[in-house]
Parts: C-alpha cells; sequence; structure tokens
C-alpha cells in the first residue's frame, strides 16, 4: 500500500530534473519576461468593446470602498461579455504615495494582488515602509514603487483621472460611473441588487445606441458625448443694462479681438472656447474671478484658453491711474518671457502679480506707478524696454475698452465672456464648466452603418 502511494521512478526522476533544471542558473545570453503595462491605459477587467462600462474613481489605500470594489467585481463576473470595469485610480490632496504605488503595480500586472493587500490595512497613514513591504508580497519591484512614489511618475494619469472625474461631474470620490453616468445610492452604501439595477438601466441605454447605429466599441465615446451639456444652462444676469433693463447675456458683435492679450493656456492652440475674463487692473477681488476660470484650462487643455483684458467706467476718478495700470500690462506681454512656462504668457504672470500685490494693500490706494515698478522688480522686467513700450501704446487700454463697450459689453464691474456671449457679474464656477462644456459639445453623430443588436 504504501509503495502505491509513491510515484512511480520514472515520475520521481522527472521531477527532480525539474526541480534541478529550475535551480540552475540561466544560460548565457538568456533573457527574461517582464511584465509591463502601459500605465497610461487604466487598469481593467472584461473585455473593451462591452456595451456596459464601470468606472470606479478611488483612491487606493485603507479607506478605499473595498465592499463596493468586491460586488462591482462580482457583477463583472456574472457579466462576463457585457460589462467591462476601468478603476481609475486618483490622489488625495498632495499624497500619491498609494496612488503612485497602485499605478506602478499595475505596469508590473500586479495592480489587483496590490489592492487587496492595501485593503487589508486598518486606518493610520501609510508609510514608505509599508508600501515597499506590500510590493515584495506581491511581487513588484520595491525600488521601482520608491522611485514612483519620490517623483511622482504617474502624475500625468493621476491628473488625467482626476480631470475626468470632475468632466463626468462625478461629486465626491470615491464614485462609480455606468456608462459615463453616476449612480443614484452612492458608493459608500450600494448593494448588489442596487448594480444590478445600475447595471439594467446602462445596458438599456446601449442596447438603444446600438439601435440608433452606434458601433459596439464607440459606445463609450458616445456616452462620452452625452456627459457633456448639449444646451447653454440657466445663467441669471446680475448686473443690468444700459438701459436698467435685466441683460440676456448678448453675444460680442463684432467679436472681441483677443490678440496680443495676457492668455493661460496652451500656446499655440486655436482655442474652440475662448474665454476673455474683463476685470478692472486694481479690484483684488477679480483674483478669485481668475481663480474660478483656470480650472477650465486643466479640463480642457486641448479647447480652452483664458485671455485677460482691462475692463472699467473710463469715467471713474481713478481711470486714469487704471489705464496707466491697463497699458503696462499689455506691454508685459509684448515684451516679456513665459520663463519656461508653457501655460501662462509673461501678461499672465504680471496680471497675477498685480493682483497679488493689490491684495497686500488691504483696500489702501496704491500709486500706479509705484505698483508698476514693483511689479516689473519683482518679475524681472526690463524696465527700460516697458517704459518704451508705454510710451508708444499710450492709452491702448481706453481704446480696447471703447471696442468693447461698442461690441455690447455693459457697464459692469467684471464681465466673462464665453464663446462670444457675455456674462456679467458671473462667478459661479460650476456654472462657467456648464457653459465652457455646452460651447464644446458634439454636433450630430451622422449617419452610421448599423450593428447587430445585443441579445438581452
Amino acid at each position: 500500500m504504501i509503495g502505491a502511494a509513491l510515484p512511480g521512478r520514472a515520475a520521481l526522476l522527472g521531477l527532480l530534473a525539474a526541480v534541478t533544471a529550475s535551480a540552475a542558473p540561466p544560460p548565457a545570453g538568456h533573457t527574461e519576461r517582464v511584465e509591463h503595462r502601459d500605465p497610461a491605459s487604466p487598469p481593467s477587467r472584461g473585455p473593451s468593446n462591452a456595451p456596459v462600462t464601470i468606472e470606479v474613481f478611488f483612491v487606493p489605500g485603507p479607506n478605499m470602498p473595498s465592499v463596493a470594489l468586491r460586488l462591482v467585481q462580482q457583477l463583472e463576473t456574472n457579466h462576463p461579455t457585457r460589462v467591462r470595469v476601468i478603476y481609475r485610480v486618483l490622489k488625495s490632496g498632495s499624497s500619491v504615495l498609494a496612488p503612485s504605488a497602485a499605478l506602478e503595480a499595475h505596469t508590473e500586472g500586479k495592480f489587483f494582488e496590490m489592492m487587496d493587500e492595501l485593503g487589508k490595512l486598518r486606518g493610520g497613514q501609510i508609510k514608505k515602509e509599508d508600501l515597499a513591504d506590500i510590493a515584495r508580497r506581491v511581487g513588484v519591484d520595491p525600488q521601482r514603487v520608491a522611485l514612483a512614489t519620490q517623483f511622482d511618475q504617474y502624475g500625468d494619469v493621476l491628473d488625467a483621472n482626476q480631470r475626468r472625474f470632475e468632466r463626468l461631474h462625478g461629486g465626491t470620490a470615491p464614485s462609480l460611473m455606468f456608462n459615463a453616468r453616476p449612480t443614484r445610492v452612492g458608493i459608500g452604501g450600494i448593494t448588489a441588487a442596487d448594480l444590478d439595477r445600475e447595471y439594467e438601466a446602462a445596458y438599456d441605454r446601449a442596447l438603444d445606441k446600438i439601435d440608433r447605429g452606434i458601433a459596439p466599441d464607440q459606445l463609450a465615446a458616445a456616452f462620452d458625448d452625452d456627459a457633456i451639456p448639449q444646451t447653454q444652462p440657466l445663467v441669471l444676469s446680475i448686473a443690468p443694462g444700459d438701459d436698467g433693463a435685466p441683460l440676456e447675456h448678448p453675444l460680442a458683435n463684432p467679436p472681441l479681438r483677443l490678440g496680443g492679450l495676457p492668455s493661460f493656456g496652451k500656446p499655440g492652440i486655436a482655442a474652440a472656447v475662448p474665454i476673455a475674463v474683463l476685470c478692472r487692473p486694481n479690484d483684488a477681488g477679480c483674483s478669485n474671478l481668475l481663480r474660478v476660470i483656470e480650472p477650465q484650462v486643466r479640463l480642457y487643455p486641448d479647447d480652452v484658453r483664458v485671455v485677460w483684458a482691462p475692463w472699467f467706467d473710463v469715467g471713474r476718478e481713478d481711470a486714469a491711474d487704471l489705464t496707466l495700470l491697463g497699458d503696462a500690462t499689455l506691454c508685459a506681454e509684448a515684451i516679456g518671457s513665459n520663463q519656461g512656462e508653457l501655460t501662462t504668457s509673461p501678461g499672465w504672470v504680471w496680471v497675477k502679480e498685480m493682483y497679488t500685490q493689490v491684495a497686500r494693500a488691504h483696500g489702501r490706494k496704491l500709486d500706479a506707478e509705484k505698483l508698476i515698478d514693483d511689479i516689473a522688480a519683482r518679475l524681472d522686467v526690463d524696465t527700460r524696454a516697458l517704459s518704451a513700450c508705454r510710451a508708444r501704446i499710450a492709452s491702448s487700454t481706453l481704446v480696447w475698452i471703447g471696442q468693447a463697450r461698442r461690441a455690447g459689453v455693459p457697464q459692469a464691474n467684471a464681465a466673462v465672456v464665453i464663446g462670444g456671449r457675455i456674462y456679467a457679474g458671473l462667478t459661479d464656477q460650476a456654472q462657467i464648466q456648464e457653459l465652457v462644456e455646452a460651447e464644446l459639445a458634439p454636433g450630430v453623430l451622422g449617419s452610421l452603418p448599423r450593428w447587430p443588436r445585443w441579445p438581452r
């Protein structure tokens, strides 16, 4: 009986040979395959042309929605040809340790193993030593993890995920999206039954798209288009028109001339949606307006460019000083350099510094010439070239304001022009994003070939 339980001689010799071969050093010229995946392609499960795409936006670590992640994985297992799950890793504030480690694990083919280990952590802040230990356990190179966390090697990927989350109006992370639409129930309390309902609704929407002629491999793009508002949102008028009547946000006619103005955004792009910020040079509140508009460039870097223009009532007592400040800003744009920053023009840097110094005055009136000198010194601007330019273009600020008034810009403290339409007093970041997205909304997709209907 005992002998019968032992392996045969041939089998035993074969087993020994295999062990010996595995322990032997590789021959000269041997190459070893190392797993590597493109970090720009997110971790996912399921076919890329699945009719239902579930996106999980989350920060890896002890506070991950582990229960929801398991339920989502089970849903994909139940519908392996119909569901694709994409894991969009986000960072938490300035902390990139666990997110960077997770993406490094993804490039080495160990993302889900890393998630399992991170999910076992309980409370507290993750340390580099913890990540190194986890990396060793799951077979990820701890040195590469250390480099990824130290130098933020996956910053572009994390930023892209954050942009997508904001574009889809995801709210607060962590969050789930079914075909680019947030779930009705938050991820913290979602159940298997909730996920089934979301799946059925998303699948029906996918079938409707296919019936309309959208190819299965184009469904994700079509749902992305649906997430962008197709109509202009209602924006209440804050400032009345010149006749005291409510303002209807008219189109600037003729279009405003934006060439030569300070700008923020990729240089050299033909912006689909130019945003013009018209603001008084010595108004500290304009700094807040720039702060709520600048994120649109981050969300849509290839489509949006922001410009600043001087704007004030030319009948003000301090109109002469404001004209000096406006002309100096235009000259800073004309003669300066961006000092290596690709998204900010030299004039935009000047504008930001100008409002910084105005804010420091806490309401005290600043002498225009001294303010110009202080900004020039702070930014190391060639004062001789600046003075020559100011003499050459004197009062160009008043010329621009006159043209804008004739184009229909009302007499208001500030105005924002989006896609050529004038919004006086607009300061709400969410509304600004909706207005930009309405301008970017795709047109009719056109006639596409019909594809076979997915079975129910």
